[in-house]
């Protein structure tokens, strides 16, 4: 008798080989593997996504649901463009070797502690 399920990804939700990895974690396992932006099922993302282990393809307008062919709950983003970022608020995984991007820091000042250096040069045409 046959089991039912998926075969093989990392996110996978059901079979005789299950893993112990987060929805989190297994969006970082099929980003290093694939190298594209991917998300988990629940998270709310617009765009084109393919199911990273049987290739199913959705175009996605709301929360990502777990794929309908095999149950995967990981997708890779398949469209062009900057990465996605999900509307829900649950933050995507950030690839390992790149940055979140910039870091909020409390009480900065944005005055300068030293006046700019102008420099004025003469004959210079600003017309095109």
């Amino acid at each position: 008798m046959g089991t039912s399920g998926p075969t093989n990804g990392p996110g996978r939700t059901a079979g005789p080989q299950t893993t112990n990895l987060t929805p989190a974690q297994g969006v970082i396992q099929a980003e290093k593997r694939i190298g594209k932006p991917c998300y988990h099922a629940g998270q709310q993302v617009l765009g084109i996504f393919g199911c990273v282990a049987c290739q199913f393809r959705i175009n996605n307008r709301a929360t990502l649901p777990g794929c309908p062919d095999c149950g995967e709950i990981v997708w890779a983003y398949m469209g062009d463009g900057p990465r996605p970022i999900p509307e829900s608020g649950m933050p995507s995984a950030t690839p390992v070797g790149t940055t979140a991007g910039p870091v909020a820091e409390d009480n900065v000042s944005l005055v300068p502690s030293t006046p700019p250096t102008i420099t004025v040069e003469d004959g210079i045409n600003l017309e095109i």
